[in-house]
């Protein structure tokens, strides 16, 4: 257990020095500095296909091997509609 708390702050002062000796040396325009910055992804919606959808809801018994006993759990099961 000491040598993994030695490691540990070990490997956090290494971390602190290499960050404090890029932030002092590194300039803003090195491409190693700069995050690449990803598109945020989206949901195309279209007007001309109107959809809706349609879910079918109850109860199912599953087995929970922890528990050693099968359990009532609710589901909900939906799909797109044209129309």
């Amino acid at each position: 257990m000491a040598y993994a708390r030695i490691a540990f702050f070990a490997a956090l002062a290494f971390g602190a020095a290499s960050f404090e000796a890029g932030a002092a040396g590194g300039s803003a325009t090195d491409f190693s500095a700069q995050t690449a910055r990803r598109t945020r992804p989206y949901i195309e919606i279209r007007p001309d296909r109107p959809a809706h959808r349609e879910c079918v809801d109850g109860y199912r018994e599953v087995w929970r091997p922890y528990w050693g006993t099968s359990v009532v759990m609710p589901y909900m099961r939906c799909w797109w509609v044209r129309g």
